[in-house]
């Protein structure tokens, strides 16, 4: 055998070749990469910009410096906490149940072509519903309890779980699943072996985002009438001029939104390594 195949068989065990460079980035501690640099960099100059509006450009009752809602955010904190437990709550629950929903109907709906034309049409017509027009009727049906807000995030959250469910499972090839059939798989481990790992990578894009809108979903749905809530403090610092409390409570549901997204992209990453690997080539 030649000395160049000798190499490309040697090359082809080890895997691809990765440069130097691409090495030291990859050990490089997390807050050293451009990934957390990048955008640190843009907030310290968000801020620096709202700094300096704060500080004599814009008047402090309509722009409050961060300092103002720092220390808001610090002397105030058990107070903060108190309405944002009610607020987790209700987009825990919204959630539970909306990806349930979700996964159930695109299941229903992408092996099923009854229900694909039935239902399908409907679901996308929900998200036509306007959320301030709906919340009020819900208040006057289910009360001023938790029960509407969590509607209103199951409404929001079912949506994009439902599409992503039905476009992962729909997603493979005729090909695959004849030559699987060819082997004597039956369909429910087709399903199981084929269809679930193909829609996973899809479903968890549909987590992401409805991770990030629950946090708005849930504030919206107490502005229609809550007495606890971070959007029902919101609403009633609005209400006082008291702009260094809402940006507070901003704050809380942007950090809320955050950490959603962070969990289901951390269970994206856990739990369908294929697909990060992919994505990292």
């Amino acid at each position: 055998m030649s000395a160049t195949g000798t190499d490309d068989t040697v090359q082809a065990a080890a895997g691809p070749l990765v440069s130097p460079v691409a090495k030291r980035r990859r050990t490089r501690p997390f807050f050293l990469r451009a990934t957390f640099l990048a955008p640190v960099g843009v907030l310290l100059v968000l801020l620096a910009i709202w700094a300096w509006l704060a500080a004599g450009v814009v008047d402090d009752l309509t722009l409050p410096s961060p300092g103002e809602v720092t220390k808001s955010l610090v002397q105030d904190w058990s107070i903060y906490w108190t309405h944002a437990k009610t607020t987790l709550l209700e987009i825990l629950l919204g959630m539970a149940i909306g990806i349930t929903m979700g996964v159930v109907l695109g299941v229903g709906i992408a092996l099923n072509r009854v229900l694909y034309t039935a239902l399908y049409p409907l679901v996308v017509g929900s998200q036509s519903l306007p959320v301030l027009a709906l919340a009020p009727i819900l208040v006057i049906w289910l009360g001023f309890g938790i029960a509407p807000k969590i509607v209103i995030v199951v409404q929001i959250i079912f949506f994009p779980i439902t599409v992503a469910t039905i476009q992962g499972l729909t997603s493979v090839s005729p090909e695959v699943l004849v030559f699987g059939r060819s082997l004597g798989a039956s369909s429910w481990m087709l399903f199981w072996k084929v269809r679930v790992p193909a829609m996973l990578p899809y479903f968890f894009g549909g987590l992401k985002i409805a991770s990030s809108y629950a946090a708005v979903a849930a504030v919206i749905a107490e502005w229609t009438g809550a007495d606890k809530g971070l959007g029902a403090l919101m609403l009633r610092a609005n209400g006082d001029y008291n702009t260094v409390v809402v940006f507070g409570c901003v704050f809380w549901v942007t950090v809320i939104g955050l950490t959603m997204f962070g969990l289901a992209a951390l269970a994206e990453r856990k739990l369908t390594p294929w697909h990060h690997a992919s994505r990292g080539r």
